[in-house]
């Protein structure tokens, strides 16, 4: 069976004690100290699928960790950690590639008309060539 990130953030939260959707949203948040929040849009079909395979059941004072589930995240723990690290290092990276981004087209949109006129295709073949070096992995 795949883990599933979403899937292994859940359990962890249930891990100790229930847990409604809103407060296992609330200890993901609390985990990173980036500005990642899951939407309730990856949190649900994520419970229902748990239920499914019997890694959770809801109660009425939320969801609880069944014994399997507590099995399934003891299991992956290592790997857990693994993929948390992996997960956080690429939302700081696309977060400072978003401003960077940002920033160049900032950049643009307040350079002197004639200097984009002379440079457009340059610049272009700029950002084409970046493209192209990290999809051939050689950056």
């Amino acid at each position: 069976m795949r883990s599933h990130l979403s899937d292994l953030f859940i359990l962890e939260q249930v891990y100790t004690s229930n847990k409604k959707p809103y407060h296992i949203i609330k200890g993901i948040v609390k985990k990173f100290d980036t500005d990642y929040k899951p939407s309730t849009g990856m949190i649900y079909p994520a419970l229902k699928r748990l239920i499914n395979m019997k890694m959770i059941t809801k109660k009425d004072d939320g969801y609880a960790i069944t014994p399997m589930g507590r099995e399934y995240f003891d299991k992956n723990k290592e790997n857990y950690g693994k993929m948390v690290d992996n997960f956080t290092e690429n939302k700081i990276f696309f977060k400072n590639m978003k401003k960077s981004i940002g920033n160049l087209i900032e950049a643009l949109r307040n350079s002197e008309k004639s200097y984009i006129n002379d440079n457009q295709w340059k610049i272009i073949d700029y950002v084409d060539d970046i493209t192209a070096k990290i999809r051939d992995k050689k950056i």
